[in-house]
């Protein structure tokens, strides 16, 4: 039998890899923004900065909006488990 809490570990998101990679790619959009921000650069490197900050903004995005279902996915698919849970042991299948 499945404990509350080993439930609400699975639902935490922690096994999602696009978590990771939004905190990868947000940080290195953060570190490329400081840059374009702060330091003069000549047209050739800035134009590189400037569109790898484009790039990274389009997959912070992505990642993040994916980590964030993974998240609700796992938080329904928990949900489901404990209503069947529930309902073994009104049932008294238990």
């Amino acid at each position: 039998m499945v404990t509350d809490s080993e439930l609400t570990d699975i639902a935490s998101g922690a096994q999602s890899i696009h978590i990771g990679f939004f905190g990868v790619s947000f940080g290195a959009l953060v570190a490329a923004a400081i840059t374009l921000l702060t330091v003069p650069l000549a047209s050739s490197p800035h134009a590189a900065f400037v569109a790898s900050a484009i790039v990274l903004t389009v997959l912070s995005a992505y990642f993040g909006v994916r980590g964030i279902s993974d998240y609700r996915s796992s938080k329904d698919r928990v949900n489901r488990i404990r209503q069947a849970d529930h309902a073994l042991l009104t049932r008294g299948g238990r």
